[in-house]
């Protein structure tokens, strides 16, 4: 009885790996497929708007005869915003990252992990409300603006809905590097900066470039905090104490008033296309920074 159960066993094992493997394979596939469906859905309604591609680049005027359905402004917009808040949160979640891995005594950490899950939780509509009170009414008050509603607030304020995502992904990519290096350089009598310059950041490197392009995707596709920060204005911003309307701001805003089949309603999902290959093309940019940083580290 006993040998048989230890034969059985194995074949067991078998069966629970190959149904593991199954079910992978299965969610895989219907990731894919559920993907190919979106996007086949947002190409085949954007395709009359993407009939004449230079009107896209024109103005947002659909109450103009003929009609105008160009959204540049809201691309100029989504960019400048989505630039700014990223060079500001990047390195400051890279510093908070490295100093709740490394250097934060033992209590600290245990705030500070629960501290940034918790923000990073926080509806963004709170966000926008807190950036409204403070930030548009302090431009309002002293700042010399008729409105605070800029990109500017816009981009301060999604720096710091990123920070946490930013924060969080690069303490976790600092605490993975193996504690082996990190002791055999402070037993050669290096500074604290040279392991962190040297040391940390090297071996981190994936997962602090995966904490960018977390962030980015926070970033780029947020809506309610830049549909009330921002000004919503048509206009193409040409500095950041102007008023815009990223992307997400003008599908937001526009597309409960556009009818099923209009030239507003395509032109609207051409917009959400464009966001998606920029949200792509970014993505694909700092993964190609990434392989060649670890091919030249090799």
């Amino acid at each position: 009885m006993t040998a048989d159960l230890f034969r059985l066993e194995p074949i067991r094992g078998r069966f629970g790996d190959r149904a593991a493997q199954l079910f992978c394979y299965a969610a895989l596939a219907l990731v894919i497929v559920f993907l190919a469906a979106l996007l086949l859905l947002i190409l085949s309604e954007a395709l009359p708007a993407l009939s004449d591609p230079r009107a896209l680049f024109g103005d947002w005027a659909p109450a103009a005869d003929p009609p105008r359905f160009g959204f540049a402004h809201a691309m100029i917009s989504t960019l400048m915003a989505t630039a700014l808040a990223l060079l500001l949160a990047v390195p400051i979640g890279f510093g908070i990252g490295l100093f709740a891995a490394e250097i934060a005594p033992l209590w600290m950490r245990g705030l500070l992990r629960p501290g940034l899950e918790l923000l990073a939780g926080v509806p963004s509509v709170v966000y926008g409300f807190l950036g409204y009170v403070t930030l548009v009414q302090w431009l309002e008050r002293h700042g010399g603006m008729a409105t605070g509603e800029s990109l500017l607030v816009a981009a301060l304020v999604l720096a710091v809905m990123t920070l946490p995502f930013l924060a969080g992904a690069s303490a976790e990519a600092f605490a993975a590097v193996p504690r082996a290096l990190v002791e055999a350089a402070y037993a050669a009598g290096v500074t604290r900066f040279h392991v962190a310059r040297r040391i940390l950041a090297p071996a981190a490197l994936p997962g602090l470039f995966a904490a960018v392009a977390l962030g980015l995707a926070r970033a780029i596709g947020e809506t309610l905090a830049v549909l009330l920060l921002a000004g919503n204005s048509t206009s193409t911003p040409t500095s950041y104490l102007d008023r815009g309307q990223p992307l997400t701001a003008l599908i937001a805003t526009e597309l409960p008033e556009a009818g099923v089949g209009s030239g507003k309603y395509h032109a609207l999902y051409a917009a959400g296309l464009a966001l998606l290959l920029v949200a792509v093309a970014t993505n694909m940019l700092i993964w190609r920074l990434k392989a060649r940083a670890l091919s030249h580290d090799r």
